[in-house]
């Protein structure tokens, strides 16, 4: 009985297959950009699906539910959430989002009356005092005018969009969830059905490519967002405690400005020093300067916890990539995608670098494998006060019982 063969195709050549691959990267590229008004709700959409995945794996692990099932009730857990959150908290926030883009405006149609008012007053610390009058400042507080002003009147309009267009949102935000929703059903079949598409001799490669560009972005969607939870939080409560106006929106500006790379909290910090400076009083009974000073050196200390103790525990890892590209990345997501590439400016950076380097060493013939995209955090940074402050505290201790004894002796 004659055997059956299975049926064959002719390999293409390799001229055939270069001209096949120009022309699907040609194809797909005309598709993305016939369809890039999608690339927003598809990006927000994997995200959602990234961040939900740990939480849909666990249940349909430790329960009998299907996959499906969990994602589903998972969903309506969010729903409920979102709807208490609107109707609750959501509504004072956005009375006072409402407020703060008002006050905004105000302060900056009050700000050269202020600054010329300021230039002819006595400051006082302490025992020290400074006679602004006598210092030419004028040119100064021509440049401060122009440069407050444009960041007083560009994050107003800013949070004006954010809250106008929050009803147009809801399209966009019900198919970000669709999205997101089948991705979660199909989460764990993604991964092989892209290593599938590349040649078996390729497969470790790739698949390490997609367990670094998993831990990139691992590293910085979930830390930031429970960077900016915890931020935000803290902001707004120390805020209200401290008397100053619209404490719950300038929490929430902080907490959104975690996902702006460098400028973020410098941002949110000084919107903050401002709205205290032109507020009417304090309940401290404090100078509207020293009250300025003292919230600006609340955010400092915010900062400085936040980059000592929560960054190394909550993300672990931070990504190896210089200050200035990722300034310039910053700078030209914002131009690209506006406010999104800004904030993802980051992690897409160093996965560029991660697969172009891949690549680069292809070409050209490197065997040496790339430097690491994640670095640990320097462990003997962390506490170095504390442990200062510790060591002069026990060597004073005993210098004095060295003293004691010495006394006793005589």
């Amino acid at each position: 009985m004659a055997e059956v063969k299975e049926p064959t195709s002719p390999p293409w050549q390799p001229g055939t297959r270069l001209v096949g691959g120009v022309l699907l990267i040609l194809l797909i590229g005309w598709l993305m950009h016939g369809v890039r008004q999608l690339a927003t709700p598809l990006v927000l959409g994997f995200f959602l699906a990234y961040l939900l995945h740990p939480l849909v794996n666990m249940m349909s692990k430790r329960t009998p539910l299907p996959r499906w099932l969990a994602v589903l009730i998972i969903y309506m857990l969010i729903l409920v959430i979102m709807a208490g959150t609107t109707t609750g908290i959501g509504l004072a926030v956005s009375e006072q989002i409402a407020g703060l883009v008002d006050d905004l405006g105000v302060l900056a149609d009050e700000l050269p009356e202020q600054l010329v008012e300021l230039s002819t007053q006595t400051l006082s610390l302490g025992p020290w005092a400074i006679d602004l009058s006598r210092i030419n400042l004028e040119p100064m507080f021509e440049q401060l005018n122009s440069t407050i002003q444009s960041l007083l009147l560009g994050t107003g309009s800013l949070i004006a969009a954010f809250a106008t267009s929050a009803a147009s949102a809801l399209g966009v935000l019900l198919l970000v969830m669709v999205i997101g929703f089948y991705l979660l059903l199909d989460y764990e079949n993604l991964r092989g059905f892209c290593i599938d598409l590349v040649p078996s001799s390729y497969e470790d490669d790739v698949s390490q490519l997609f367990d670094q560009t998993g831990n990139v972005w691992q590293a910085f969607i979930r830390g930031q967002f429970i960077l900016g939870l915890v931020v935000g939080s803290v902001v707004a409560v120390v805020l209200t405690i401290l008397g100053v106006r619209f404490a719950l929106g300038l929490g929430l500006i902080a907490g959104l400005m975690e996902f702006v790379p460098i400028f973020g909290p410098i941002i949110s910090g000084i919107i903050a020093g401002l709205v205290a400076l032109f507020q009417d009083g304090n309940w401290m009974n404090l100078s509207p300067w020293v009250y300025a000073l003292v919230i600006l050196g609340v955010f400092v200390i915010i900062q400085q916890v936040e980059n000592n103790i929560l960054v190394p525990r909550i993300i672990g890892h931070s990504l190896n990539l210089n200050p200035l590209i990722v300034l310039l990345a910053a700078l030209a997501g914002g131009l690209l995608a506006g406010v999104l590439g800004v904030m993802l400016a980051a992690p897409t950076v160093a996965t560029m670098r991660l697969w172009l380097g891949y690549i680069y060493r292809k070409i050209v013939g490197l065997g040496k494998p790339p430097d690491p995209i994640l670095v640990p955090p320097p462990q003997r940074q962390r506490f170095a006060l504390f442990r200062r402050m510790r060591g002069w505290f026990e060597q004073r201790r005993t210098s004095e019982k060295v003293v004691q004894d010495d006394e006793s002796e005589s």
